[in-house]
Formats: structure tokens, C-alpha cells, sequence
């Protein structure tokens, strides 16, 4: 943040990334999906959410950078329904990797990753543990599924199904914060909340949990939910990032050191 402005590094030029930017500042960048949410909701709503979320970090937090959004992931589970554009694991496992890498090359320790998609989950950890045993000293921390976070510290703010779903309850209200003007409610689909075991997961193909491209309840989207969960959200990674820098970014055993 510069003056009350969050630093976006595709709005800043090379002298503004000089005074700006130094071994301290974090990076988030935002893996997001390209595929259908139903047909109320944009494409690119899984990169919309947590890009939004990144720069409101950013116009609080200080020494903050947001990287552009990265807008495809791997939604493979998701190619029977039009448009759905898919990499391969191994292809999103490098983009990471050298993505934090060219962060590291540019002396950034501190990454902070938002993720918007439920396949990008496993792409992301395998990156994350691959880049700490070449760099001990990098710190990658991921809010992996905000989706699932916010049914979990806001229990009554959803009417159904913890707000969960694909283009559902919690991820429509979020949209309609973000950008309403994408969101076309009469379009909503029907509830529906597929039968599976609580504790065991099964690998679906999207196809096989809905024909609409959404699960969950998405007529129960509001925007005043959207925006407590900004709000919720926003809160959870500023607290996030002002415990680690208390302790400089320690943790764990090595906050016994000092």
C-alpha cells in the first residue's frame, strides 16, 4: 500500500516498484478457473472473488504487492460443460513454481496465495513443498478454499449447505459483492445438494453432481451475504498477515530462536 493505495503490479510502473518493493514485501497472487458456474454467473467468477479479496489486503496491509490474477487452473472435472478451459496438473505445478520463482529471483520471501478453485488445491501444495525444500528460507502460506473457510467462521450467515456449491449460495452472494453486474439471479438454478459421504471424498465429474454447472442453493445469494463475506474474508488474511509480522515471519520452532 502507497498513500491508501494498494500496490497492483500490472498499474505500476518501474520506479514505483523501486520505492515500493523490498525483501520484506508480500506477494499474493490469485489462482482462479475458467468454466461454467451455472447460468447466473461469469466464467472467470473463481479469479473475480479473490482478486477482489487481494486488494482490499492490499489497501490495508503495508509492503503488500498483488500479482495479476493467473485465470486458468485445472478444471478438467469440469470439461463436459461448453467452454470450460483446463491445464494439466504438471502444466499448473510449473506456472507456480515459476511464478514464485521469478518472485525469489526478485529477493520476495514472504508469498501469500488466494485461491478461487477447488482444482487448483492439490496443484498449489505440491508447488508450495517443492519450492520450500530448494528454499527453506521462502515463506508460502495459501488460503486454499475460501469457500469452505467461510461456512466455517460465520455459521449462521447461510441457509443452506454452509453456503457450499459451485456457483451456489456463498459463492453467488460473493459475486454479487464483487460484481453484480455479471450476476443474472433470474437465471439461478434450483437447489440441488448431491448425495455424498461426510467423510470419505470421492473424485466426481462435475456432470455426475449436476446438469445445471452449479450445486448448492443459489437463490439464496444476497448481496449483503457477498459482502460479509468480503468483510469475514478480509478480516481472517489482514489478521493472518499481522500475527506473522510480529514475529517477522517466524513460526514454529523458530520463534524459540530469538
Amino acid at each position: 500500500m502507497t498513500d491508501g493505495v494498494p500496490n497492483i503490479l500490472e498499474e505500476m510502473n518501474a520506479i514505483q516498484l523501486r520505492k515500493n518493493v523490498n525483501s520484506k514485501t508480500i506477494a499474493i497472487i490469485v489462482f482462479g478457473a475458467c468454466e461454467n458456474h451455472g447460468d447466473h454467473m461469469p466464467f472467470g467468477s473463481d479469479f473475480f472473488v479473490p482478486m477482489e479479496l487481494a486488494r482490499r489486503v492490499a489497501s490495508h496491509a503495508s509492503n503488500v504487492l498483488v500479482l495479476p490474477a493467473f485465470p486458468y487452473g485445472v478444471s478438467s472435472h469440469h470439461s463436459d460443460f461448453q467452454m470450460t478451459v483446463t491445464l494439466e496438473p504438471i502444466t499448473l505445478i510449473k506456472a507456480i513454481e515459476d511464478i514464485c520463482l521469478s518472485l525469489i529471483k526478485n529477493d520476495i520471501r514472504r508469498i501469500l496465495i488466494i485461491n478461487g478453485h477447488d482444482g487448483n488445491i492439490a496443484p498449489i501444495e505440491l508447488s508450495a513443498r517443492t519450492l520450500k525444500d530448494k528454499y527453506p528460507g521462502v515463506i508460502i502460506a495459501c488460503l486454499e478454499a475460501w469457500w469452505t473457510v467461510i461456512g466455517q467462521v460465520s455459521k449462521n450467515l447461510f441457509d443452506d449447505w454452509n453456503g457450499l456449491g459451485h456457483g451456489g449460495e456463498a459463492e453467488t452472494s460473493a459475486m454479487l459483492s464483487v460484481r453484480s453486474d455479471l450476476v443474472d439471479m433470474k437465471n439461478a438454478p434450483e437447489k440441488i445438494i448431491p448425495k455424498l459421504p461426510a467423510d470419505i471424498r470421492i473424485y466426481w465429474r462435475f456432470k455426475e453432481l449436476t446438469q445445471t454447472g452449479a450445486t448448492g442453493a443459489p437463490r439464496k445469494a444476497t448481496r449483503a451475504k457477498g459482502d460479509k463475506i468480503l468483510e469475514l474474508l478480509e478480516q481472517l488474511l489482514l489478521e493472518f498477515i499481522n500475527d506473522m509480522e510480529k514475529d517477522n515471519w517466524k513460526y514454529g520452532l523458530a520463534l524459540e530462536e530469538h
